[in-house]
């Protein structure tokens, strides 16, 4: 069978859940191939396949803004097969239920959504889970791969058995949901104050190559300016080398407000410009 992934990564979670996911798949005998929502969204509209997969991070129990965009401008299905698998740090609500709804209008035959958790890459000043759920390291965060990796294998399998089954359904979901969307993390609060720290910076440009939305840019001096268009995905201030990129001054104290690196050294962020 010929499946084919589309996938959003930020720190890496979902790409190390799609790489996963193609390895097991492709020891069942299957062939996979993996696109990247922003480069690769318009092939994999139209290449053919047998199976459709969709990996995504949950962000406030949506999808992030490049999957939200591309849901709405998705083709129409004509009733092909497609599956769901997200990842969080905690509670995804109902978000698998309303990712269906929107497929099923677009006459897609979902499958099967699930959704896994995964590590956190949000510590930073004023944000109310700093306490109980903190960036992991060593142990504590292979601990965390291996319980997802468990789980992800079980999805595969529910998969191909075409089992039917679709995370986020009842009334605790829902209101899971509809509490999250309505705090929305991703408040201009936060995306006002980011910087740079001088000291700290290299100038290496890492920052404006991986930004999504090419939100960051650099000036012949080496200056790093953000604009007006962050969807707080985070990679900036997770994956500079030297931990320059601040959100509110505070975040230079890295003990307190850890950076998420992903989950193991193989997986890379992904980089959008040279």
């Amino acid at each position: 069978m010929k499946i084919h992934f589309l996938y959003y990564t930020s720190t890496g979670n979902t790409l190390w859940l799609a790489t996963k996911a193609k390895e097991y798949f492709e020891e069942k005998g299957h062939e996979v191939q993996l696109y990247e929502i922003l480069k690769d969204s318009e092939a994999f509209d139209k290449d053919e396949c047998d199976l459709k997969g969709i990996f995504y991070p949950v962000w406030g129990s949506d999808p992030p803004d490049p999957m939200m965009e591309y849901r709405r401008e998705m083709p129409k299905g004509n009733g092909q097969k497609i599956f769901l698998v997200g990842n969080c740090c905690a509670f995804s609500g109902d978000t698998g239920v309303r990712w269906k709804r929107v497929l099923k209008k677009k006459d897609y035959d979902v499958i099967f959504g699930g959704h896994v958790i995964m590590p956190t890459d949000f510590n930073m000043p004023w944000m109310p889970w700093n306490v109980w759920k903190r960036v992991p390291e060593g142990e504590k965060l292979q601990k965390i791969l291996d319980k997802a990796l468990t789980k992800l294998h079980g999805f595969c399998d529910s998969i191909l058995n075409e089992e039917r089954k679709i995370d986020g359904k009842g009334p605790i979901n829902w209101m899971e949901g509809a509490s999250q969307r309505g705090i929305v993390w991703t408040e201009v609060w936060w995306k006002n104050h980011y910087s740079v720290s001088e000291e700290l910076c290299i100038k290496c440009g890492l920052c404006t190559r991986i930004c999504p939305t090419g939100n960051i840019t650099k000036t012949e001096e080496g200056k790093i300016i953000f604009g007006d268009n962050c969807i707080m995905c985070v990679k900036c201030y997770n994956h500079c080398p030297k931990n320059a990129v601040l959100i509110f001054k505070k975040s230079i104290n890295t003990k307190k407000y850890p950076r998420y690196k992903g989950p193991s050294k193989e997986i890379r962020p992904v980089q959008y410009r040279k």
